[in-house]
């Protein structure tokens, strides 16, 4: 477990926080007064503080990107990195000291919950009515927005990802070829598909060595499985309020589907242990026909299938229809990680400066400087429109995994469709089918875990993870699972955590 602030310390550092926002306004900030004041001299750069995470070593030196953001906006940028390892360790340490920088990163709050009790308290900006103004910002989805939110309002700007292309099945259309079989559209369909892949040798080496589907089973199935039967996105809104997907009739329908396909060979018998790693590695070596994955995985993998089968040809395809006639997407978040503003050292010209900068660096030029630094110099931009690092940008210290942190980026829809060198005939393929997704929301996004959740949660997930992958591999009979879901119905500790969960959804969602 991540280390945790101690509920007496985290209320009082909130409260500690709250009471010297009396004196921000009071706070002097040359950059904003300069330019009130009667003097011909130019308004001095706005500080601005930020801190946020590193996957690598962070950058040495003075960036000359961080100048020219500098010099554009009048600003004087001081940026922090913590190692992604010790994130939630050192946010909580921050917030304990009472010394925030004007600008920080916050993984998720159910890892680092002391940072609610100082929203609560009015440590930080709420922002809805202020990314409205800032044409990028304001491009970003409003799910995104919705899914970052707070009890119904905006404390952050998150960094955007893309809502869709995360999931579409991933299929061996030399293989339909051979066995004269079209991309499956039903759950009957991809019944009939999976049993051929496995059954009738599909690449014709006259060995009974293929399966169907790869799909990771560790540390449990992952939640399309379920999903794809219209379960709902790990919960699904009845009557105004949550149930677990995995109660619905739905779940129990996908159990019964997933154990008769592993029975024939449908699913990789190495299911209960495979990771999600691993998909890839099943596909290349040919020991796969299907898989969920991203749209563009499809592409990538290819390539490497062909450097050993030239014939081969994997395709992304939309995913098969459930029994209503539905094809059932879980959207993503559309962020990772969200700065939150300090209302303690930030006064509202500040903060619009701040707002100033994040604006810049979410279009794309901005977004290239900030990251990759000077083009020509540290990068150079593709004819595709993708960027290529120089040594010397590496050099420097310009990342994805670093520079690339302190910003909140540019939305693209299709960036889970493309990769660099990506023929155009496959990219406006996924491009189309990106486009006909229409996905359904996890509505607990945003949602802090409930009380009999954090005490129990990890045990409650391990016995559902262990429970789904038995029935699937008929360990455990589908009474068993009824017996299961039952158990759970009847916990009064669960069924405490369901009510604080819909309790949570209901006053995020409330009008």
């Amino acid at each position: 477990m991540k280390p945790m602030v101690k509920k007496m310390a985290v209320v009082m550092t909130a409260a500690a926080l709250t009471a010297s926002l009396a004196a921000c306004g009071n706070a002097s900030n040359e950059g904003q007064k300069a330019g009130s004041t009667a003097s011909s001299k130019p308004a001095k750069p706005t500080d601005i503080s930020i801190t946020t995470l590193a996957f690598a070593a962070a950058p040495t030196g003075e960036l000359e990107a961080v100048k020219k953001l500098n010099e554009k906006l009048n600003v004087n940028l001081k940026l922090s990195w913590i190692p992604s390892a010790q994130i939630s360790e050192k946010l909580n340490a921050l917030l304990a000291s009472r010394d925030l920088p004007d600008v920080l990163f916050i993984e998720d709050f159910n890892s680092t919950p002391a940072f609610l009790n100082a929203i609560d308290q009015g440590a930080f900006w709420e922002l809805t009515d202020y990314v409205k103004n800032y044409p990028n910002l304001a491009k970003y989805p409003e799910n995104v927005y919705k899914n970052a939110s707070l009890k119904g309002k905006l404390y952050s700007l998150p960094r955007v990802r893309p809502l869709d292309g995360h999931e579409s099945l991933l299929i061996r259309k030399d293989w339909l070829d051979k066995l004269g079989l079209q991309p499956p559209k039903t759950m009957d369909e991809l019944y009939n598909v999976l049993e051929a892949f496995a059954k009738k040798d599909p690449d014709g080496n006259g060995t009974a060595d293929t399966y169907g589907a790869v799909f990771p089973g560790s540390p449990g199935p992952s939640s399309y499985l379920l999903s794809l039967f219209g379960t709902g996105t790990k919960w699904k809104e009845e009557n105004g309020g949550l149930t677990p997907y995995w109660w619905t009739p739905q779940a129990k329908e996908a159990l019964i589907n997933w154990n008769k396909v592993y029975k024939t060979g449908g699913i990789l018998p190495d299911f209960p242990v495979l990771k999600t790693a691993q998909i890839k590695d099943m596909l290349v070596q040919g020991k796969a026909g299907l898989a969920i994955a991203n749209v563009v995985d499809a592409y990538k993998y290819n390539v490497e299938l062909q450097k050993t089968n030239p014939k081969a040809n994997l395709v992304a395809f939309e995913l098969p229809k459930a029994a209503d006639g539905k094809a059932y997407y879980e959207q993503a978040s559309g962020f990772y990680g969200q700065f939150l503003i300090n209302k303690k050292s930030v006064d509202e010209d500040k903060l619009k400066k701040i707002l100033e900068v994040y604006d810049y660096t979410a279009s794309l030029e901005g977004y290239n400087l900030a990251v990759y630094g000077i083009q020509d110099v540290d990068y150079k931009l593709k004819p595709d429109g993708f960027v290529e690092q120089t040594e010397e940008g590496k050099k420097k210290g310009y990342s994805g995994d670093t520079t690339g942190q302190w910003v909140t980026g540019t939305f693209d829809k299709y960036l889970r469709a493309k990769v660099s060198g990506i023929p155009n005939d496959v990219f406006e393929a996924n491009k189309k089918l990106v486009d006909s997704i229409s996905s359904i929301p996890d509505p607990t996004y945003g949602l802090m875990n409930s009380t009999p959740f954090k005490e129990k949660g990890a045990d409650w997930n391990k016995k559902l993870n262990d429970m789904l992958v038995n029935v699937i591999i008929g360990k455990n009979s589908i009474e068993d699972w009824d017996k299961f879901v039952k158990t759970y119905k009847d916990d009064p500790s669960f069924q405490q955590h369901v009510k604080e969960t819909s309790d949570f959804f209901k006053e995020k969602n409330k009008k």
